[in-house]
């Protein structure tokens, strides 16, 4: 059956992607960007990039946030070996040049040809995926090279990605050498697909890569914070979510409002986005404008990308958004904080929310009287953050599980007889 997708997959999907990009470059700077980053890498790609390389490849921002401390205790472990970084898409590419790698590139789409060519260019070891961007002719290359490839903080296929039959995924998945899932669900589901390979569960290793920022997190509150209220941080914002907050703020008395400071991230702080939310809250400014100021405005709006993780700890309370759209933004972030969090009701896709709701530290918001109620129970219940505090601990419980995926990784490689000791 795998031949019938290989066939499919190259015939019907690879070609209405590729039509796609094209199309879409007309429209989208991100696609021409993409296509630009992908040009001028063609050069580097004409000459092999390593010889035994560990390959690690993540979708965007949040995949590779959750692999850097992998990518880190690899370095450690293995410093003679080549550290090889993909990201898909254009704008992680671009903020961050700051992960410790020997290179690092832009993966392609999923054509035949640009896949071969780049698993000729790296000859990895070993490829280790984060999550889900699994792409069917880069493993299906990897698979007939005899490359193994390792998938981390596997999540299942998405109500999406299921409207392809459980054969496909079988085929997919199954060619990979170790999957470890983050969470037991996602185990259970890949399982019930038929997928035959190791499927182990661990927590996620972002927890490690939190941590790590909360610690080198410069103690002094930025200045454009007020130390005197209640900040509030709104992560990962998106229209439908500024639009209940903008309603609720309006009602809250002046008294209320005047010991609050909310801080609002954009999911992309674009000018447009940005001044859509400013066009929403009257008494709001830009982050750009707040800092140059000698006290705090009661709304910050943040124009700049890269800052929200090390915001939320020095915040008393989060939402985070996406509830109302197609799925909750990350809530392990504020949750690492410490601090009482709510989001909107999609939070199918989210591990960390039943948890977090059986901690009794997320609440779920529908509208903006819910919304209005849990400011107000923030001022007034102390058990909401003594709950988050308890979630946070058990967090703390899972430290350093990223050393302990590394060993179960590399155990897997040396019976497959794939060492990290020496160069390839």
């Amino acid at each position: 059956m795998c031949w019938v997708w290989h066939l499919l997959y190259n015939v019907l999907v690879v070609p209405g992607l590729l039509l796609s990009a094209r199309i879409g470059e007309l429209v989208s700077p991100k696609l021409r960007r993409r296509r630009a980053i992908l040009r001028h890498q063609r050069s580097q790609l004409k000459r092999s990039v390593s010889n035994g390389a560990i390959w690690f490849h993540a979708a965007s921002m949040g995949e590779l946030e959750q692999i850097k401390p992998l990518i880190r205790l690899a370095r450690v472990r293995w410093p003679a070996l080549h550290i090889v970084l993909t990201i898909f898409s254009p704008s992680a590419w671009r903020e961050h040049h700051d992960v410790e790698v020997d290179t690092m590139l832009l993966l392609p789409y999923d054509s035949r040809a640009a896949m071969r060519t780049f698993v000729e260019a790296v000859a990895p070891r070993v490829v280790i995926f984060s999550r889900y961007d699994v792409w069917w002719n880069f493993a299906y290359i990897l698979a007939s090279r005899g490359i193994p490839y390792v998938i981390v903080n596997a999540t299942a296929p998405s109500r999406r990605r299921v409207l392809f039959p459980a054969s496909f995924f079988r085929c997919l998945y199954g060619k990979a050498a170790l999957i470890i899932t983050r969470a037991e669900r996602h185990k259970v589901q890949l399982e019930s697909l038929g997928i035959r390979t190791t499927i182990v569960t661990m927590p996620d290793s972002r927890i490690d890569q939190l941590l790590a920022r909360l610690r080198h997190a410069e103690d002094t509150m930025p200045p454009f914070l007020d130390p005197s209220k209640f900040r509030i941080i709104l992560g990962s914002t998106w229209k439908p979510d500024l639009q209940l907050w903008a309603e609720a703020w309006t009602r809250l008395d002046q008294r209320l409002r005047g010991t609050v400071q909310l801080v609002i991230v954009p999911h992309e702080p674009t000018p447009k986005q940005c001044a859509q939310v400013l066009h929403r809250f009257h008494d709001a400014l830009l982050l750009s404008q707040a800092e140059k100021l000698p006290t705090p405005p009661p709304v910050v709006v943040v124009d700049r990308v890269g800052m929200l993780a090390t915001l939320y700890r020095y915040a008393m309370a989060a939402y985070v958004g996406g509830g109302f759209g197609a799925g909750v933004h990350s809530l392990l972030e504020p949750a690492i904080a410490g601090i009482p969090i709510a989001c909107g009701p999609r939070t199918e896709r989210s591990d960390d929310a039943d948890e977090l709701r059986t901690y009794g530290s997320l609440r779920i918001v529908r509208s903006s009287d819910d919304i209005y109620e849990w400011i107000v129970n923030l001022h007034t219940n102390a058990e909401l953050k003594e709950c988050a505090w308890r979630y946070r601990e058990h967090l703390l419980a899972s430290k350093s599980v990223s050393a302990q995926m590394l060993d179960l990784i590399e155990r897997s490689m040396q019976q497959q007889g794939v060492l990290f000791g020496t160069r390839g």
